[in-house]
């Protein structure tokens, strides 16, 4: 079984389309960890969702999703009018969905699937979240602040504490974007800055394949896929 992860795809449906097809992957016995923030700043936010949730239940021992502040912001828009989101690119995202779904039936259970997705996943090798982790609540007990966490903040943190966190898996996550993915052995950061990095030719959506410390990138400027190395740092 192959490990992968693909985190902040903010609206880029040809670009997940793409990379999932390039990489071979194997539905039957291949893991795929969805980091959050499917949706917002891109074209076809109702896409991603409708294709992903489509992926988990037809899938559901392969394919995991977890919630990004994104889908967080639509969470708090929803249930209690929140406007937060509507100026992160939540009146285009709405927009999609609505043309998506014309039944608000249909369109609430879609909304409602992403908003409740899970803060964590975790296998035998890694813990996988949107942005971070405190070291000093348990996995159980990680408040939803954690959505929001800055890089800054979760390599602040020491080693020794998250490491003793996880059992010794490194968190694998998103959230800040960044031009290349490293892992110094405790945490990885997969978020290439899908329709969010500030240089335009280097907005990329990542599909990091864990076992073989690569990751398939797709260059949004150009159209174009590549294959990288992980960096060890």
């Amino acid at each position: 079984m192959r490990k992968f992860f693909i985190t902040d795809i903010h609206g880029d449906k040809t670009g997940l389309e793409l990379l999932l097809r390039h990489s071979g992957m194997n539905w039957a016995q291949d893991q795929l960890v969805i980091g959050g923030d499917m949706i917002n700043r891109g074209k076809d936010s109702a896409g991603v969702l409708v294709y992903l949730k489509q992926l988990t239940e037809r899938h559901p021992g392969q394919v995991h999703a977890l919630i990004g502040n994104h889908e967080e912001m639509m969470g708090d828009y929803i249930k209690s009018g929140d406007k937060l989101w509507l100026s992160h690119g939540g009146r285009e995202t709405l927009a999609s969905l609505k043309q998506a779904y014309p039944d608000p039936e249909q369109r609430q259970e879609l909304m409602e699937w992403a908003y409740s997705l899970p803060l964590y996943f975790e296998d035998d090798e890694y813990v996988y979240t949107h942005a971070g982790l405190y070291t000093e609540q348990t996995l159980e007990e990680q408040s939803r602040e954690i959505l929001w966490m800055t890089e800054y903040e979760f390599y602040r943190q020491p080693r020794e504490a998250l490491l003793a966190l996880t059992n010794g898996r490194p968190v694998i996550h998103g959230h800040t974007p960044v031009e290349r993915i490293y892992g110094d052995g405790v945490r990885m950061n997969c978020d290439l800055g899908s329709n969010t990095y500030p240089i335009l030719e280097e907005r990329s959506l990542g599909l990091v394949n864990l076992t073989e410390m690569t990751c398939h990138v797709y260059r949004q400027a150009d159209q174009r896929l590549e294959t990288r190395r992980i960096g060890r740092i």
